[in-house]
């Protein structure tokens, strides 16, 4: 399957910073000697809180006797980084437009957060509304929490939008096509020079949240190519079509074909070698067990419909009869 390697620099060069937060309470008691405070997404007081997310208690120490309890909400408690973060998470989707209270219980006591759910989540008046819409992707706005700091070094290069349409839509399933966008233009519009994106036929039962894959992946322009593991894009389209939220993306990537943006030298640990300084370390990849592979995982995507744009497919590298205008039926945009 071939894929535009701009996609990848893109993706890497969405901001890598925390997601919004905001302090909350440092709690109702305060046991002698806990100073720890935290920070939750969503915050208390939130009104778009998204329905399939996790909530996300960050403290400002770690403190292995922390829990999360909630009377509104069935879930169990995790914790990825040795408990300053603690993570709950439902056994199922929340209700759309729906008020929440869930309490962290810790060192200085008990605290909680009230939350509402954004809209998303209400159902579709029916799947065939999204065919032929198009969206272009807020990778800007995205949090990308693997490889975390490495993303900001490649700003320079978020030059082209990433497009994603819909062209069939049903009970059961969904199938979407991607695209690159015409370098500097708004409203994004689909650039022909580049190859479309033939994504898999995705499981639309739980609609309206879409999942695509994991599966893995080649992305290719001009020669080079592009190894993603595993990929997985998710979303959740709004009961009107207009746009989709709560986005996540997830992948193994080899970085050595990437290695020239950051080094005119073509070494193929260039990117790696930039990871390590800030604190995330290479895997072996999945081809060839060599360890130039970064984890790839982003959340809070959102996608706003382009209106008047609908995808076509390309096939092809390059823009001989197709610069100026989509191709006729059945052609392919090479030389």
């Amino acid at each position: 399957m071939s894929r535009t390697l701009l996609f990848i620099p893109l993706l890497m060069t969405a901001c890598t910073g925390e997601a919004d937060k905001a302090d909350d309470t440092a709690g109702d008691t305060n046991a002698a000697g806990c100073e720890i405070t935290f920070e939750s997404l969503p915050s208390s007081g939130a009104l778009d809180a998204d329905y399939r997310a996790p909530i996300e208690f960050h403290l400002s120490d770690p403190d292995t006797t922390a829990t999360v309890t909630s009377a509104d909400i069935a879930g169990t408690t995790s914790s990825p980084d040795g408990y300053e973060t603690i993570i709950f998470t439902p056994n199922e989707p929340l209700a759309p437009s729906t008020p929440y209270t869930v309490t962290l219980n810790y060192c200085r006591g008990s605290s909680d957060i009230t939350f509402t759910t954004s809209g998303l989540g209400a159902p579709l008046s029916s799947p065939d509304i999204l065919e032929t819409r198009t969206y272009a992707l807020d990778l800007a706005g995205a949090r990308i929490l693997e490889p975390a700091g490495v993303g900001s070094v490649l700003t320079s290069y978020l030059t082209q939008s990433i497009l994603v349409g819909v062209v069939s839509a049903d009970a059961t399933k969904i199938q979407m096509l991607g695209a690159i966008g015409k370098e500097d233009v708004s409203p994004p519009e689909q650039d022909y020079c580049d190859p479309s994106i033939d994504f898999p036929e995705a499981d639309f039962t739980a609609q309206p949240y879409f999942q695509i894959g994991p599966q893995d992946t080649t992305l290719a322009v001009a020669g080079l190519a592009v190894e993603i593991g595993d990929l997985e894009i998710t979303g959740t389209f709004a009961a009107d079509g207009t746009y989709f939220a709560g986005g996540t993306l997830a992948g193994v990537i080899d970085t050595r074909p990437l290695a020239p943006l950051l080094d005119d030298s073509g070494e193929p640990g260039a990117i790696c070698d930039l990871a390590i300084s800030f604190g995330a370390v290479c895997e072996a990849c999945p081809a060839d067990g060599e360890p130039y592979c970064l984890s790839l995982v982003a959340d809070q995507i959102q996608a706003l419909e382009v209106e008047g744009e609908t995808l076509v497919v390309v096939a092809g590298s390059d823009c001989t009869g197709c610069a100026d205008g989509p191709p006729a039926e059945d052609a392919v945009c090479v030389e």
